[in-house]
């Protein structure tokens, strides 16, 4: 039994909005019919953007909230933060509880930034007394001091968000909820508001952070939740929730992919040979430590006679879409015939840096090197990650070494036996 003290309790929480579709008429040829279809009823349909959220949040702890856009996150923080009412559910708290979920909402471009600092602090909830004591704080954080006078529809966007965060970053409470707000102003003020979180993490009080900046995620959380279509799909340790993250935000990383709903480029029309799918082959997870071979099987189909020899060739993009500097070549096969069959690949030794990975397939035919064309693209033909050696996937700037593929077996799959 957990022996901490629970500040925060969420059950089965759920929040439903309503979408309305204004549909149109197919012969709304007159002004008369385009009048009527607008005063037609909205079709409504029903969006779950919470499904059942459980989850139990500890004094001290800083748990980061992460997942794609649209997967509920802030939603989840308005709710909690009651901005929101739950369509179902209940949320128990130990304490006060407060939110910095728009940086500069409330404030108003008429008033100074003296006026906006009191105005603004009110809506947060602070008291006339506790702006008093706070507000050299406030201002020596924003660096606005000369312009504190000043009307902020004067200001430039960077003095703006730098004062809307010195006044949010004040709250006094036992839980404070954050949302996005450390992604203000240059790189130099960033770092500024990520080591004044760190210092509210230090003073134990309880943060729900939310954030697509994993760095950050990283320095400041001790626990990762992440959402996915408004459902808790992980509940752990921070590598954990970010490789997951990763994975659902590069949502084609799977063991087997199929490739014919995949769009080519300009100049692969498939008529040909086509790749049809790729298999993972010993490794579900596609989760490779740093010196595990990389097995996957390719089953492709050729469309015509007396191709010639088929290779493929790999490229290997950092999730990013930055390119790695490694790829091969490799010849596998002379067919002459209309068929589908497998070929399995191994990419050894393949010395790459921790981190989440695509690759790219190229496959080619020809009766010589020389005469060789381009068959079919798929991109990405799978998403694999690569573990340091203590079990993280912290990505590096750059691949290790000179990371290249000279050990590699392909072999030709016939009736199920390698050949």
């Amino acid at each position: 039994m957990d022996e901490r003290l629970k500040v925060l309790e969420i059950r089965n929480i759920k929040k439903k909005y309503v979408i309305k579709h204004i549909g149109k008429s197919e012969n709304q040829t007159s002004v008369f019919e385009k009048v009527k279809a607008k005063l037609k009823s909205p079709e409504k349909e029903d969006f779950w953007a919470l499904s059942g959220i459980d989850f139990d949040v500890y004094q001290g702890e800083k748990v980061g909230i992460i997942g794609k856009n649209g997967a509920g996150k802030s939603t989840l923080l308005k709710v909690i933060s009651r901005i929101t009412e739950p369509t179902d559910g209940r949320i128990e708290m130990l304490g006060t509880i407060s939110s910095m979920l728009e940086v500069g909402t409330g404030f108003n471009g008429e008033l100074t930034g003296r006026e906006n600092i009191y105005l603004n602090g009110a809506i947060l909830g602070m008291t006339k007394a506790e702006v008093d004591r706070k507000f050299d704080e406030i201002v020596e954080f924003s660096e606005v001091g000369k312009f504190i006078d000043t009307p902020v529809k004067r200001y430039s966007s960077g003095m703006f968000v730098r004062l809307a965060f010195a006044v949010a970053s004040t709250l006094e409470s036992d839980i404070l909820l954050v949302d996005e707000v450390l992604a203000v102003g240059d790189s130099r003020f960033q770092k500024k508001c990520i080591d004044k979180m760190k210092d509210i993490a230090s003073s134990g009080r309880t943060i729900l952070f939310v954030s697509h900046q994993m760095n950050t995620i990283r320095q400041l959380c001790d626990r990762v939740i992440v959402l996915n279509e408004g459902k808790v799909i992980y509940n752990g340790d921070v590598e954990g929730g970010i490789r997951v993250y990763n994975s659902e935000a590069y949502t084609q990383k799977s063991n087997y992919v199929e490739f014919a709903d995949l769009p080519r480029p300009v100049g692969y029309n498939l008529d040909k040979a086509e790749i049809l799918s790729l298999q993972i082959l010993e490794n579900e997870p596609c989760i490779f430590e740093a010196d595990e071979s990389i097995k996957f099987r390719l089953h492709i189909k050729t469309k015509v006679e007396n191709i010639g020899d088929l290779s493929f060739r790999i490229l290997i993009w950092q999730a990013d879409e930055t390119p790695v500097e490694i790829a091969f070549t490799k010849t596998f096969a002379n067919i002459n015939d209309v068929r589908e069959f497998d070929v399995d690949v191994s990419i050894n030794d393949h010395n790459l840096a921790p981190g989440l990975y695509k690759a790219t397939i190229i496959l080619s035919g020809g009766k010589s090197t020389a005469n060789s064309e381009n068959l079919d693209y798929v991109y990405p033909a799978f998403i694999f990650e690569v573990l340091h050696s203590d079990g993280t996937s912290r990505s590096w700037p750059r691949q290790w070494g000179r990371s290249h593929f000279d050990d590699v077996d392909v072999q030709l799959v016939e009736d199920g036996n390698a050949q």
